[in-house]
């Protein structure tokens, strides 16, 4: 455990001595954080991981030599640190900014303008914010395991599952019409785990806010299609919400439900400082499902979900959180329970089983308050 008294020690990796020059400027300015070395590139970035042993690494994607993906993963194997990814707001970055976070990665900040952003001054606030609590994130050494096998045995799975559930789907439910779902920190990890254990017969539609900028959304949903049986898809204006689909909403847009089930996006003020914002989204699915509809809050930090989800119990919906041990960070699950909006705290590997539980007989099956 870090003494208190101590500064959170941080390496900046980037091939650009711009960005690295700004970055280490805007981490100086806080009295918590120093930068005690930077590196150039990924093969620089392990060697100085090894000898200066930092609290918290910044990772540019792009780089000579070796690209950040490469060291995420040689740094998580042999020297656990807590990786803040540093990436363009491109379909390119969104697609490796996700890998690196499968790889190990704790979180992400989006450059405003391309991979040399002489702007990110303005990203001041949530690159000091996103590194003081990434060095509170206890990391875990993990073993190499490649994206595309990973990508081949479950996209193997899911077209068997689809043909199995056709055998074995069991009549629909009739209490649950709806399951709302919001995370942050940690949430594209946590949604994989439990969205690759749903079924195809899952018998409600699943609508999803996860903290994000747009295009890291689409290629969120994109990834998470290929790891369930479910169709998952970034959500569009107009669509019909359907049983077997799971909505995600785009990382520019609030996401709402209408009474005849569609599905409305709009460019309305941040919620929480978010858009999308999971209140909102909770918000809107209390008043047209109310007690049909289940609620989940997930890993993230600060407050949004917290009142969304308060208003689901009240509507006397079904409502449940992620327990502190599995999040990565408990912000957002803390401040529901706080505010006692919460019917059940659950560990993360068994959110998937307490769902079905829940879509099929409105309630837990067994004793399920940790």
């Amino acid at each position: 455990m870090k003494d208190p008294m101590k500064k959170i020690r941080v390496l900046i990796v980037d091939d650009s001595g711009v960005m690295r020059k700004i970055l280490s400027d805007i981490i100086q300015q806080d009295e918590e954080l120093e930068v005690i070395e930077t590196a150039a590139n990924g093969i620089e970035a392990i060697e100085k991981v090894a000898s200066f042993r930092p609290h918290v690494i910044t990772m540019d994607v792009n780089m000579p030599k070796m690209n950040g993906i490469l060291a995420v993963e040689h740094i998580m194997k042999s020297y656990p640190t807590p990786i803040v990814m540093i990436s363009s707001v491109t379909q390119y970055g969104a697609e490796v900014t996700l890998k690196a976070l499968e790889l190990g990665a704790v979180d992400f900040i989006a450059k405003p303008s391309g991979d040399i952003s002489l702007d990110i001054e303005s990203l001041r606030e949530e690159i000091i914010s996103k590194v003081k609590t990434a060095s509170k994130i206890k990391v875990v050494r993990t073993v190499s395991k490649s994206v595309r096998s990973m990508r081949g045995s479950t996209r193997a799975l899911k077209l068997n599952a689809r043909h199995i559930s056709k055998l074995y789907a069991p009549s629909p439910t009739e209490g649950v019409s709806v399951v709302a779902i919001g995370s942050s920190t940690g949430g594209p990890q946590a949604l994989n785990v439990i969205l690759s254990a749903l079924p195809i017969y899952f018998p409600c539609p699943i609508l999803i806010v996860q903290h994000m900028p747009e295009k890291f959304t689409k290629e969120l949903a994109k990834q998470l299609d290929q790891r369930t049986a479910l169709k998952v898809v970034e959500a569009q204006d107009g669509d019909k919400i359907k049983t077997g689909m799971v909505y995600i909403a785009p990382g520019s847009h609030h996401m709402k439900v209408t009474p005849t089930g569609i599905i409305r996006l709009s460019r309305g003020e941040k919620v929480n400082g978010y858009r999308p914002s999971v209140d909102v989204l909770m918000s809107s699915v209390s008043e047209v499902y109310g007690k049909k509809a289940v609620a989940v809050l997930l890993t993230g930090m600060g407050s949004d979900g917290a009142q969304g989800l308060y208003k689901i119990k009240q509507a006397q919906g079904k409502t449940l959180v992620q327990d502190e041990q599995t999040c990565t960070v408990f912000g957002m699950p803390k401040a529901a329970i706080e505010l006692g909006g919460v019917d059940y705290i659950v560990p993360l590997p068994l959110i998937a089983r307490r769902l079905m539980d829940l879509v099929r007989h409105g309630n837990f099956s067994e004793s399920s308050v940790f």
